[in-house]
């Protein structure tokens, strides 16, 4: 598996949280949300993990060239898959955990949608043999797989995430990565199997709609009665659009944020340089699990909250996670020159100013996670769209005007200018709205440390000291 999809799953969190928040207020059920969401903190870590494992082992045995093509091609298909799926895992969500649309008929619904994007690419796919520089067989079946199999896999976590079950669609992600990485050619494991570098990917992109495959038949067992319940009918598909309109029209704008440069170091770079960066993208990527999955944890203790509140625990964040991931990107800017190359091979000796250039924007994104999942909360996700458009159109800009002469130092640099400028304009917002003075954002404090343990440990003291 790979982190394209990690904006995704946050949405996935981040909707679930509201909606048990905003409907469910009394106490046993924000203790109940909070203990879901411990129990998504471990699972998740773990299989954030073995993300991060099977993409180094792929990187160490295919190197730059032939892993960058990979990953450039599961961003293409993640795109297709953003614009057929509508976001509608959101509205699965909300309407599971409001009991509005029977479990039963949204899973029936999410089969068919898949299955008939699939039959849809199987069709398709034969116009693109030419551009994907792929085996014919290999290209439609990871087109397939990748793009059903992450719709059936989205729109089953969602159901599972409804019912406050975080455990079992992260374990099955987990074991499948694990045996991903026992399959890359070269160990006993994969000679064993008969695996190759020739058909290694068959099993890659299959593991996709493998996944999806159990889950949906998990979701069946667990929370559908044997009755057949029948498919959406007009009123009820017209509920899902509805609500997940803004939220489509958001993660659309959010993609190519995080994903445009990829398309301006294809063209105007090699295929190492591609890899290369892509690994640094991935990389920075990492960072952004944490805030993810804290944003979510402190959400009910600020989504309802009153203004104070927000006013001490939002900039206290924001600087615990700017101070720790400040000396982590110090370490491996130290580090980096011989780490990069240890860890992912010889092939990736260019990653490391890639990524010193990078680190401004991996900073400024982490520090804002708990913003954005703020007003997305407060339903204010405009704020959010305006700060990120902006964002966009000089990533875009500078991307076509600086990477064709120097490469993916610029993609980085540029990207960096890009996000900072994103976290110029969400700052702007919040302290104008709340009169908070900047420094707070930046400034550690000797009490950060007992504040950030009342958040984590749900004290009543959390309102009186941050």
């Amino acid at each position: 598996m790979n982190l394209i999809g990690y904006y995704t799953k946050f949405e996935l969190l981040k909707y679930t949280i509201l909606t048990e928040f905003e409907h469910q207020p009394n106490i046993d059920n924000q203790v109940k949300t909070q203990q879901g969401l411990y129990q998504s903190l471990v699972w998740r870590g773990g299989y954030y993990l073995s993300v991060f494992f099977l993409n180094l082992f792929i990187a160490r045995h295919f190197e730059a060239s032939i892993s960058g093509h990979i990953y450039y091609l599961c961003s293409i298909y993640a795109l297709v898959q953003l614009f057929i799926s509508m976001s509608l895992d959101s509205g699965i969500i909300f309407f599971v955990a409001r009991k509005e649309i029977a479990v039963g008929r949204l899973l029936n619904f999410s089969i068919l949608w898949s299955a008939v994007c699939g039959v849809a690419i199987y069709f398709v796919i034969p116009v693109f043999y030419d551009v994907s520089g792929f085996d014919h067989s290999l290209f439609r079946i990871s087109a397939i797989c990748f793009i059903s199999g992450n719709l059936l896999l989205t729109y089953c976590t969602g159901i599972f995430y409804a019912k406050r079950n975080y455990s079992f669609p992260n374990l099955v992600t987990l074991v499948l990565n694990l045996v991903l990485i026992l399959l890359i050619p070269g160990n006993i494991f994969a000679t064993w199997a008969g695996i190759t570098d020739a058909n290694y990917f068959y099993w890659y992109f299959s593991s996709f709609l493998l996944t999806g495959i159990l889950l949906s038949m998990a979701a069946q067992v667990k929370y559908v009665t044997l009755k057949f319940q029948g498919f959406l009918n007009g009123r009820e598909i017209q509920m899902l659009i509805r609500y997940c309109g803004m939220a489509f029209a958001a993660n659309i704008i959010f993609f190519f944020l995080y994903r445009v440069d990829y398309w301006f170091v294809e063209r105007f770079c090699d295929a190492s340089s591609l890899g290369n960066y892509i690994q640094v993208s991935k990389l920075g990527q990492l960072f952004f699990v944490i805030p993810t999955i804290l944003a979510s944890a402190v959400f009910p203790l600020v989504a309802g909250g009153q203004k104070d509140t927000v006013m001490r625990i939002l900039p206290l964040l924001s600087r615990a996670i700017l101070f720790l991931y400040l000396c982590i990107c110090v370490l491996m800017i130290i580090m980096g020159k011989w780490l990069f190359p240890f860890l992912f091979g010889s092939s990736f000796n260019d990653m490391y100013l890639a990524f010193v250039l990078l680190v401004p924007g991996i900073l400024s994104l982490s520090c804002l996670f708990t913003l954005t999942a703020y007003y997305a909360g407060k339903d204010r996700i405009w704020t959010n769209i305006k700060g990120s458009l902006l964002a966009l159109l000089v990533i875009t800009a500078g991307d076509s005007i600086f990477i064709p002469r120097y490469g993916i130092a610029a993609a980085a640099l540029v990207s960096s200018i890009g996000y900072i400028i994103y976290q110029v304009y969400i700052l702007s917002v919040f302290v104008k709205e709340y009169q908070v003075p900047l420094s707070d954002f930046f400034m550690i404090r000797l009490t950060d440390l007992t504040a950030l343990k009342m958040i984590v440990t749900k004290t009543n003291k959390i309102q009186d000291e941050a």
